[in-house]
């Protein structure tokens, strides 16, 4: 079950042309549909994904050999 995230009252799911989307009788807006939107894997993180590579994100640790004391 659907909840507004704004009044928490039940959400009231629509059609309009070829799309389905949730409509809440209280606050007389079209609401988002959050379930979908935190299951549904982010499309444009999937993209992102292979074109960048985590180690250069992540700093090279480095081990007390490799450093040199004055």
């Amino acid at each position: 079950m659907n909840t507004c995230p704004c009044c928490s009252s039940q959400l009231l799911r629509h059609a309009r042309h070829n799309s389905v989307y949730w409509f809440c009788p209280e606050c007389w807006q079209e609401m988002p549909d959050l379930v979908e939107m935190v299951l549904a894997p982010n499309k444009s993180i999937e993209k992102l994904d292979g074109l960048v590579k985590l180690s250069t994100w992540i700093p090279r640790l480095r081990t007390i050999d490799e450093v040199e004391i004055a």
